[in-house]
């Protein structure tokens, strides 16, 4: 759960927001926060749940 919230939703949701927001003021066009804010939490729990079983399944072959 720890690994799920850190590398996952701080890391990779965290990243993802950023960069939203970044390429949004760069276009100049308009972005809903909140959307984006939930957009962000979504790919940061499928990024973490991801790379959770990948990197456990790349440990345990190496065991």
């Amino acid at each position: 759960m720890n690994y799920l919230i850190i590398v996952g939703i701080l890391a990779g949701g965290g990243a993802f927001f950023g960069l939203s927001v970044l390429l949004s003021y760069i276009s100049g066009s308009d972005i809903d926060l909140f959307q984006t804010f939930l957009s962000a939490l979504s790919f940061g729990v499928v990024y973490g749940y991801l790379s959770w079983k990948f990197t456990k399944r790349r440990y345990e072959k190496k065991r």
